[in-house]
């Protein structure tokens, strides 16, 4: 029987994908995507127009988006697709080793051995970014040491030699996905930043509060006419009339909050531009995965990827709402 070297090994638990495999992800530039997003509203009379096109009678805010939405979901499904045929070819979420070692080399029960083996760098580099990192920093001699270490908890003692075959690098371990990934992901759980805009939104609902009390304590201070039988009330018309004040100060205060959001949505959005920016030059920088392996860390780049472009529904999702809140002061000063 062959002997087991140390640079064979490395080859086989490292080449976690065939040599020249490519992993494509969507073929998007998120940043230029989100520049392309139209700017947020700066009055109360833009906001109304985009919520009611056409003096619409009832909320229609998706029609104004309908182009840039249609493409981010064209996107969305692309990166969905590219996810689930990822998972339906690899169960275990990462792509075991393609490049067996033949059965003249080993015996089975190195083999079964060996496998387990890859599956525990595997999962290791996946689940500790640092190390990861740390492996890929390490001389040829250190990964032989680290990999013999491994592989003897296994039962396998190398021996050290030249292995029969070219030994290719391990794929996607020139750049640091793992740390890119997984510092992305950790900036969608901070939600820190909604706090500023719930602080805004809380103040304006108390304003809409203050009209209400004023329009009730106007309308309390009218003197009572009799109905006869129907028994007695406020003048009708001049209850009409102040409440139609109380909805011109509605839109006011409204329209006012709309100025003080506008800034903050555009600061959400550099801010996202900013946590995405390095993750995004580097796709470019391999064009999108259409002549590069990721290696073991595929299913994370696409998983970010997604991240980068849900981020942007998340954003417009949020600005939507705001509209659709000051819009519908402005609908019922117009119509009611």
């Amino acid at each position: 029987m062959k002997k087991i070297t140390l640079l064979g090994l490395l080859s086989v638990l490292c080449s976690f994908t065939t040599p020249g495999f490519t992993q494509a992800l969507v073929s998007v530039d998120a940043l230029v995507l989100l520049h392309e997003l139209p700017q947020p509203c700066s009055t109360l009379t833009d906001a109304f127009q985009r919520v009611y096109p056409l003096e619409a009678k009832t909320p229609n805010t998706a029609a104004f988006y309908h182009a840039w939405s249609s493409k981010l979901e064209a996107y969305a499904q692309q990166a969905q697709t590219l996810s689930a045929n990822f998972y339906r070819q690899n169960p275990l979420g990462f792509t075991p080793a393609s490049v067996p070692v033949t059965s003249n080399n080993v015996s089975p029960a190195q083999q079964v051995s060996m496998e387990a083996a890859t599956r525990d760098l595997a999962q290791k580099m996946l689940s500790d970014p640092a190390f990861a990192q740390k492996f890929a920093q390490m001389s040829e001699a250190e990964q032989h040491a680290y990999l013999a270490e491994q592989l003897s908890k296994h039962g396998i003692k190398p021996v050290a030699g030249t292995p029969n075959r070219n030994v290719a690098a391990p794929a996607g371990l020139d750049k640091n996905w793992m740390e890119m990934c997984s510092e992305l992901m950790q900036s969608t759980l901070d939600m820190s930043w909604m706090n500023l805009q719930s602080e805004v939104q809380v103040r304006y609902t108390e304003k809409h509060a203050e009209v209400n009390k004023w329009a009730e304590t106007e309308i309390k201070k009218l003197p009572m006419i009799s109905f006869g039988e129907y028994g007695h009330d406020h003048d009708p018309e001049k209850v009409k009339a102040i409440q139609q004040q109380a909805r011109v100060k509605h839109a006011d205060v409204a329209n006012t909050m709309l100025k003080e959001m506008r800034p903050l949505f555009l600061q959400f959005r550099k801010q996202f531009s900013e946590r995405i920016s390095q993750l995004n030059a580097a796709f470019k920088e391999v064009n999108y995965g259409k002549a590069y392996n990721f290696g073991m860390f595929y299913n994370q780049v696409l998983q970010a990827q997604t991240l980068m472009l849900t981020g942007q529904h998340t954003l417009l999702s949020n600005e939507i709402n705001v509209l659709e809140e000051c819009a519908r002061w402005e609908f019922e000063r117009r119509n009611l």
